[in-house]
């Protein structure tokens, strides 16, 4: 682990990518986060995708030290994200959501210290936070069979953990892997382009969870987009794209292995109780109000009615996703496609507050 008492006063050579939409309050915390860290990073860059809440005001007038770029709208985060690499020169690219916070001041320098380890090309995870809010470990992301995400909790003493994937909420990657990958694939506009990116990475080296993780992902339901859609489109252009064509055919029955498993009904079960009191994905609010009688079992029914509805979604996408998914499986990109033009930067407006 590095040692930050004898670490160079020059900056991390990491450049923290940032796409905003409608956070203000949140980047606010994150940016403020981000500015406490000791050493410093070399660069902070904010795309914003078009926000009408005040978020470019709020940057200009409290960050000067970040790159802000504007969207004229909404361009998804793989195009805003790949336009926000373009606008760097580090060697670590860090992606990181506008509703994440690192509390401690050395917390980026104990993830750039992750790769003095040559086979390492990528590092992130979510920090797992006890019933008092302190970070006690790491969410540790893999891909089940029916290629959906599933987490488990890596606690402190184990340091260092290998995984498949990692939530692009906190991710920080080679720069080289990423150019070398082409960059988050536009397609998906929405949902998986992390699970995408960071799986063809793991071809390429080493995925690495660090705990206990020091990046929180202040995660609300209010304000994330819901779409099922999406959700199930992106996941059969992930497996056309990325895995053999028999585990788009037998999608069906991964399904059913994986709400049959024990380990998946346990998991079933405790979301199902957990209902909206969710402090972050990681952690329940122990204040929460007694669910209603039959509350659980409603919401385990919606449940499982929600992955049926979602594997007919992907067999209904599977036209609209061929073509393009063969396309990308047989054209590799050698590079981010361009995207900075899609951008404009902006200067602050007025002075920082006292």
């Amino acid at each position: 682990m590095l040692d930050i008492a004898n670490h160079p006063v020059a900056a991390l050579p990491v450049c923290a990518v940032i796409v905003s939409y409608n956070r203000c309050a949140d980047l606010a915390r994150c940016l403020t986060s981000l500015g406490r860290q000791a050493p410093r990073l070399a660069r902070v860059v904010v795309v914003d995708n078009g926000s009408a809440d005040g978020t470019i005001a709020m940057v200009q007038a409290q960050f000067p030290w970040v790159e802000l770029y504007a969207a004229s709208s909404n361009l998804g985060p793989c195009v805003a994200r790949n336009a926000g690499v373009e606008c760097s020169e580090e060697t670590l690219v860090w992606f990181l959501d506008s509703d994440t916070e690192i509390p401690e001041t050395d917390g980026a320098a104990r993830m750039v210290s992750l790769f003095d380890r040559p086979e390492v090309v990528a590092a992130g995870g979510e920090a797992v936070l006890d019933g008092s809010g302190a970070v006690v470990g790491v969410k540790r992301l893999r891909l089940t069979e029916n290629v959906m995400v599933q987490g488990d909790t890596i606690l402190a003493d184990t340091p260092v953990s290998p995984c498949q994937v990692i939530a692009s909420c906190n991710l920080m990657m080679r720069r080289s892997v990423f150019d070398r990958l082409g960059g988050f694939d536009p397609f998906y506009f929405f949902f998986a382009e992390d699970m995408d990116i960071t799986y063809r990475a793991s071809r390429l080296g080493t995925l690495l969870a660090l705990s206990p993780m020091p990046v929180i992902h202040r995660y609300s339901e209010k304000v994330r987009i819901r779409s099922l859609w999406l959700d199930s489109r992106n996941r059969m252009y992930f497996i056309l794209k990325n895995l053999p064509a028999h585990r788009a055919l037998l999608l069906p029955f991964y399904d059913a292995m994986t709400i049959l498993k024990l380990d998946s009904l346990r998991r079933l079960t405790r979301r199902a109780r957990q209902g909206s009191a969710a402090v972050s994905l990681v952690t329940i609010a122990e204040a929460a109000p007694a669910a209603p009688p039959g509350h659980a079992l409603r919401r385990a029914v919606l449940m499982i009615l929600r992955m049926l509805a979602k594997l007919g979604m992907a067999y209904a996408a599977l036209p609209l996703v061929l073509g393009p998914a063969l396309h990308a499986r047989s054209h590799p990109p050698a590079s981010p496609p361009p995207s900075r033009a899609l951008i404009r930067r902006l200067e602050p407006s007025g002075p920082v507050p006292q």
